[in-house]
């Protein structure tokens, strides 16, 4: 986060993801373990999640807007099962709601993580019940908003969520 305008930059949302990534990486066998998830859920996010950081190795820009497309197409061409593709699915409502910004203020990344709740949402049949995954990243974008309106600092804002 750089000066007196708070604003979460390229490097930030590589930081953010790649640690999404590694704690994955310690979770995801209690995911798996959850009665009701399906069948290992926590599998299918850290492989999705692998391929989405992959591309991160390579990245020479350092805009949000151009990472986060990076990390969408990496998570679609990668995703793995039905919580792979709805991870997918919310990178690339993501990366929509960020295309074309250097940097992004907690309200724009706040817009952003809810164009990526409605991609995940389009990806499931109406007729299934919500995702966990869907239902959790709800509850995070409502603590992200209040913050927001209240006019909190992005560190803030990212505690709430």
């Amino acid at each position: 986060m750089t000066g007196s305008r708070e604003v979460i930059t390229g490097g930030d949302f590589r930081r953010m993801v790649s640690g999404a990534y590694s704690e994955f990486l310690l979770e995801y066998e209690n995911i798996n373990q959850q009665a009701g998830a399906g069948t290992l859920p926590g599998t299918q996010i850290l492989r999705t999640m692998g391929a989405a950081v992959m591309p991160l190795t390579e990245a020479k820009d350092d805009s949000i807007g151009s990472l986060s497309r990076r990390i969408a197409t990496g998570a679609v061409f990668g995703a793995r099962g039905n919580a792979g593709v709805v991870l997918a699915q919310m990178f690339r409502g993501i990366s929509a709601g960020l295309i074309g910004k250097y940097d992004a203020t907690g309200s724009e990344f706040g817009k952003a993580f809810q164009y990526g709740i409605l991609y995940a949402q389009r990806a499931m049949p109406k007729e299934e019940p919500e995702q966990p995954f869907i239902t959790v990243a709800k509850a995070v974008a409502k603590g992200a908003y209040h913050a927001v309106r209240q006019g909190n600092p992005i560190s803030e804002i990212l505690d709430k969520a």
